[in-house]
C-alpha cells in the first residue's frame, strides 16, 4: 500500500470475459470466483483514478456539490410545517415583499436630494417607518400562522419557523425558491 508515496506500479485488472448465466440454481452459487484482494483494489483504483483534466475534475466536482446541496435542501423543505408556512406567506400580501425596492428607490432619493436637507430627511424617517412596518406585518403574519399551525398540524413544532416565514416575506415573490404554488389571496 502506498500511503505516503506514489505507486510506481500500475496495476491495471484485466477485463472479466462476459459471463452468461443460464440458471444459477437453488444454491444461488455464483459462477465465478471470489476475486483477490490485489485484485479487488486494482479494479477500485482503476474506478478511482480515472483521468480528468482540470477543467472537467472541476465541473464534476461542482456537479457532485450543486446535487448533494439540492438534495439536502430538498429533504429540509419537505417538512410538512414548512410546506404550510411557505403556502400561508405566498396566499397573503406580504409588506416585507417591497422592502428591497422600496429602501433602494429611498436611498436614491435621498442621495440625490442631499442638497436639500429636508429631503434626505423625509426619505430617512420614510425608510425607518417603512421597515416598522414590515416588523409589525411580520408579528401579525408569525401570530396568524400560529393559530393555522396549531389548527393543521397539532403535533408539530413552530421551532424555527419565524425566521423562515420572516425571510420568505421579506424575499421578492418571483425569487422565491421553492417557487410559490399558490396565487396571492387563494386558500392554502
Amino acid at each position: 500500500m502506498a500511503l505516503f508515496r506514489r505507486n510506481k506500479q500500475h496495476v491495471t485488472p484485466e477485463p472479466e470475459p462476459p459471463t452468461t448465466t443460464l440458471d444459477r440454481g437453488p444454491t444461488g452459487k455464483k459462477d465465478r470466483p471470489t476475486p483477490t484482494r490485489k485484485e479487488a483494489e486494482a479494479a477500485r483504483r482503476q474506478r478511482m483514478t480515472t483521468t480528468l483534466s482540470k477543467k472537467e475534475a472541476r465541473a464534476a466536482a461542482s456537479r457532485q456539490s450543486r446535487l448533494a446541496r439540492m438534495k439536502t435542501i430538498s429533504a429540509r423543505e419537505a417538512a410538512p410545517e414548512k410546506v404550510l408556512m411557505r403556502d400561508y406567506i405566498d396566499a397573503r400580501f406580504n409588506l416585507g415583499e417591497f422592502l428591497l425596492p422600496a429602501v433602494v428607490v429611498i436611498l436614491l432619493v435621498s442621495v440625490v436630494g442631499s442638497y436639500w436637507r429636508t429631503l434626505t430627511l423625509i426619505s430617512t424617517l420614510v425608510m425607518y417607518m417603512f421597515i416598522v412596518g414590515v416588523f409589525v406585518d411580520g408579528y401579525l403574519m408569525w401570530r396568524g400562522f400560529k393559530k393555522v399551525l396549531a389548527s393543521r398540524l397539532p403535533k408539530s413544532s413552530p421551532k424555527g419557523l419565524l425566521m423562515y416565514g420572516m425571510a420568505r416575506s421579506t424575499q421578492i415573490r418571483r425569487f422565491r425558491r421553492p417557487l410559490p404554488r399558490i396565487k396571492r389571496g387563494e386558500a392554502y
